[in-house]
């Protein structure tokens, strides 16, 4: 018997990578109509995210580990193909360096949702809500939407800035769903939202320092 017989080459399934191309669209599709039903109709939006049946697991993996990935590899094209500019220096990162970093952030964005959530729920009864695990990482993963995508912006470094903006939507997000997904009175929403966006801030701070720390850069 053949080398060949014995160990047979696998075969292209034509059939198998056009469903997986299909379910990358699909899953591409629900993430755009998500976050356009959040920036258009929030409390709409946040009403049917409430009613959904979902575990946390399928949130992290289904919605979350596909938008974390947006940054770090727009972030990796923007910077081999424009450069990374410090002090009018334009550097360009090497390709073990640039990886890691894009892993690490990618991590690190995944785990702050993950944290994010519990926070929420663990916040929940301070501003008279109710915790519930499930929906906490709901709220946390579904109001990270906008600044996620705005990880495009990286594929051309000098438009970082408008990342701001989806920053500002996304702890505005958080403000419309706090009230209906942990049942904060809306008195209590603003405080609850400021505790969260600001507890927030100082995790993105810490991991983003973290990352740096690893890869020995300042992330992409």
């Amino acid at each position: 018997m053949s080398a060949d017989n014995e160990n047979p080459r696998p075969r292209f399934d034509a059939a198998q990578a056009r469903a997986r191309m299909d379910e990358a669209r699909h899953k591409a599709e629900f993430i755009l109509s998500r976050a356009y039903g959040l920036l258009r109709e929030p409390k709409a939006e946040w009403l049917q995210i409430k009613g959904e049946e979902t575990t946390i697991p399928n949130i992290m993996l289904g919605y979350v580990a596909p938008l974390a990935a947006v940054p770090p590899i727009c972030g990796l094209i923007g910077a081999f193909v424009f450069g990374l500019n410090y002090g009018g220096v334009d550097l360009r990162p090497s390709i073990d360096d640039a990886l890691v970093g894009a892993l690490v952030s990618f991590v690190a964005s995944a785990a702050m949702v993950f944290a994010l959530g519990i926070l929420v729920n663990v916040l929940a009864e301070n501003f008279a809500g109710d915790r519930n695990d499930l929906a906490a990482q709901k709220v946390a993963a579904y109001s990270m939407t906008p600044a996620f995508l705005s990880g495009v912006f990286s594929l051309w470094p000098p438009l970082w800035w408008l990342s701001l903006f989806a920053i500002a939507a996304s702890v505005f997000l958080l403000y419309r769903g706090l009230p209906i997904l942990m049942k904060a009175p809306e008195d209590q929403a603003l405080g609850y939202t400021a505790t969260v966006a600001i507890a927030g801030m100082v995790a993105f701070v810490l991991l983003f320092s973290l990352s740096s720390c690893v890869t020995g850069a300042g992330g992409l």
